[in-house]
């Protein structure tokens, strides 16, 4: 009966997928690792930008007119000709407004007067080290790209690799060894978690190597029209006629959404070539029970409608394209489903790490010990984390930018780590540091904000952060932590 339920997987099959599977992970480990972490925190970039600048006005609605007077204050305050203009409209999620033009940004109050500059500059740090590892953006978005295609092989590779997937599907043997206690919380979170990384690591593989492809086939296809090549999927550009012309009618054309979609809720606009003839006003709106990103509808600066993008009720690839970002990061559902992502997120940073202490504790039972490598992998999982907390630290106290502060300590701890005199002593160390360091941020921006730090727009993710810090320095009263890979000394030659 047992082989009849549980046909048996021939053993060399078993062995082949996990040495494949194996090598793959220790090659993009420490990307898909980094990857994974910074995925965890993306999902709350809304919640962080309010919490970076706590102190902006947050409204429900703007006031009537208030889009047509904000319009030209921005024109009037702006450092030249604008191509484009794009304004944050207030939403459930983000009451509140703002407004860019090249390379500035403001706030707006909700009468549409410019309130003070946009300095949200460590979610924007984060946003990019998320999307393109802060490389150039058409190599980094690549690499990204070629870590989430690895990350698809790897779950489909574990998967096939575990021919009692269901019969082990609650076996967690934390007494056991740690090889044991590590491959079961692996095996565990890989498999519940399965159907979410899969589409984690498929929709993150599609931003990197989709836009490769688009931007090689824009160099080549239509004559190197770029414009034309995506015109299906984003729109076609608007016809262009700089001939001057009055301002756009932008409160107007945000009014007709109520009439043309009354249940969806603006949540952004755009005016291409402002102040001409050609202008044109994009109005996008989040659609309920609509998974795609956003629809937009085009007005001209007439606000009269011209067109509806159908990334709603378009075609099939159409729909497929504007869903990629919302099943990315979680952008859909409001805050639970928010919360569901980042649980879920941390959990593929567990497989991740769990993944790798398996190969380094095999490492130890086998009387082949790799420390340095130990030591490594525990710079990587925890220092991250320390990083990232110091580039805050910086970014709030001084200005200082992110980037170099991020990946110069990052590098210093990879430097240090083969020295490090202890294996365990050196993973309690650096989530202690982590720790402190998330305290600072907490007492820095407290000290920046005042009483605002404590008001509601910010509170949620400051107890949030002060409830991480907690966990890590308790963290380091157990004696057996989860990501610390070598928690026992090396058998001595024949045991």
């Amino acid at each position: 009966m047992a082989a009849t339920l549980w046909p048996k997987v021939p053993p060399n099959f078993v062995r082949t997928v996990l040495s494949g599977h194996s090598a793959l992970g220790l090659v993009v480990g420490g990307l898909a690792y980094l990857l994974s972490l910074t995925g965890v925190l993306a999902v709350f970039m809304t919640d962080f930008e309010r919490w970076e600048q706590p102190n902006v006005p947050e409204f429900a609605a703007m006031a009537p007119g208030a889009l047509d007077q904000l319009y030209g204050e921005v024109m009037a305050a702006a450092d030249g000709p604008a191509d484009r203009l794009f304004i944050t409209l207030p939403t459930a999620e983000a009451p509140r407004s703002a407004v860019y033009v090249g390379e500035q940004a403001w706030f707006a109050t909700a009468e549409g007067a410019l309130w003070g500059e946009v300095s949200h500059e460590w979610t924007h740090f984060l946003e990019h080290l998320h999307y393109y590892l802060s490389l150039p953006h058409t190599f980094g978005i690549a690499v990204v790209g070629l870590v989430g295609a690895a990350m698809v092989g790897l779950i489909l590779s574990g998967l096939a690799a575990h021919p009692r997937i269901f019969r082990d599907a609650f076996a967690l043997r934390w007494t056991s060894s740690p090889r044991l206690s590590q491959a079961d919380l692996h095996n565990r979170l890989s498999v519940w978690g399965a159907p979410f990384h899969l589409v984690i690591s498929l929709t993150g593989a599609y931003f990197g190597l989709a836009g490769v492809l688009l931007f090689l086939a824009g160099a080549t296809v239509y004559g190197g029209d770029r414009d034309r090549l995506l015109a299906p999927l984003f729109g076609a550009a608007p016809a262009a006629d700089a001939a001057a012309a009055p301002p756009p009618r932008l409160d107007a054309a945000v009014a007709q959404i109520a009439a043309l979609a009354p249940a969806a809720e603006p949540s952004y606009l755009s005016v291409e070539a402002p102040g001409t003839r050609g202008q044109v006003i994009d109005v996008s709106a989040n659609v309920p029970g609509q998974l795609v990103y956003a629809e937009t509808w085009r007005f001209d600066g007439e606000a009269r409608f011209q067109s509806k993008l159908g990334a709603s009720d378009g075609g099939l690839g159409q729909q497929t394209a504007w869903a990629m970002y919302p099943l990315h990061f979680g952008s859909f559902g409001g805050l639970p489903i928010r919360l569901a992502y980042g649980a879920l997120g941390l959990a593929l940073c567990v497989v991740v790490a769990s993944g790798v202490n398996i190969w380094l504790v095999r490492r130890r039972a086998q009387g082949r010990p790799a420390p340095k490598a130990e030591r490594l992998w525990i710079a990587t999982v925890w220092g991250s984390g320390l990083a990232l907390a110091v580039a805050a630290v910086g970014m709030l106290a001084w200005e200082i930018p992110a980037e170099p502060v991020f990946w110069g300590l990052a590098a210093l701890l990879l430097i240090a780590a083969p020295f490090a005199p202890e294996t365990r002593s050196f993973s309690r160390l650096l989530r202690l540091a982590t720790a402190a360091a998330i305290l600072l941020v907490l007492a820095v921006h407290a000290a920046r904000f005042g009483a605002d730090a404590l008001g509601p727009t910010a509170l949620p993710v400051s107890l949030s952060l002060l409830a991480v810090a907690l966990a890590l320095g308790a963290s380091t009263l157990i004696g057996r932590a989860g990501a610390e890979p070598a928690l026992q000394p090396a058998p001595a030659p024949g045991e």
